[in-house]
């Protein structure tokens, strides 16, 4: 017998990704964010590409451009347009979890940063 979902728990381990990744994603689109339960502050879902992969794997498992979402619990618009390149902070374990193949990642900030080996970013002028 399984037990029912109420008994389990998983912990997602995002510094290994963050560390990894060089914690800099760029910015595919965005969405707000409110929490149906009114538990957790509003705040906006990044959907966001992988542009560095430092792990050592093999080509076909290098996680390089693929997506994921996360959503920043920062109570406003952030402000951050699709081509950004961004750097997550303050990963919220207490409220992210991984459930039927899928991760819910959330984060308390996100910030803009410099284009990975210079340049400006996508959306300054």
């Amino acid at each position: 017998m399984a037990l029912p979902p109420r008994f389990q728990q998983t912990i997602v381990k995002v510094q290994p990704l963050l560390d990894e990744t060089g914690n800099v994603f760029r910015a595919v689109s965005s969405r707000p964010y409110r929490d149906k339960k009114g538990k957790l502050p509003d705040g906006v879902t990044l959907t966001l590409t992988i542009i560095k992969d430092a792990s050592g794997r093999p080509p076909e498992e290098s996680l390089l451009y693929e997506n994921f979402e996360a959503t920043i619990l920062c109570g406003s618009d952030p402000g951050i347009k699709k081509g950004d390149f961004v750097s997550l902070q303050g990963f919220r374990e207490d409220v992210s979890y991984y459930i039927n193949f899928s991760y819910i990642l959330r984060f308390d900030g996100v910030q803009k940063v410099a284009k990975p080996g210079g340049g400006t970013n996508a959306t300054d002028k």
